[in-house]
């Protein structure tokens, strides 16, 4: 292991793990902490964008954390921090279209269990 600020290669040391799993090591000379390969933190990307699908369709927070097996306050983080990327006008919901097909009765078989 090579230290990112004192560029010293001996004397580099285990120094516990990220909240990801990473392995953490510290350098004797300086000090510093560092992270030489991290892990990527978090859900997929696509698990995000299906949250906020949902969302869109006007599914309830505790619902699509449940469909997603994510706990809802993620959720809520998600969606906002999607809310900056949104468009002023939304296009009209999903769900009232579901309803009109009767696949909406589904969706709230899955609520009640």
């Amino acid at each position: 292991m090579i230290c990112p600020k004192c560029s010293a290669q001996t004397r580099q040391i285990k120094d516990g793990r990220t909240a990801a799993g990473s392995q953490r090591f510290r350098c004797k000379q300086c000090g510093c902490r560092y992270t030489p390969m991290p892990k990527d933190p978090g859900y997929d990307e696509e698990i995000r964008l299906q949250a906020l699908t949902l969302h869109l369709e006007g599914l309830s927070l505790r619902l699509i954390g449940r469909l997603l097996l994510v706990n809802h306050q993620t959720v809520a983080n998600w969606i906002n921090g999607y809310a900056n990327y949104l468009p002023a006008d939304l296009p009209p919901s999903i769900l009232e279209m579901a309803a009109l097909d009767g696949d909406l009765a589904d969706i709230l078989a899955l609520e009640e269990e």
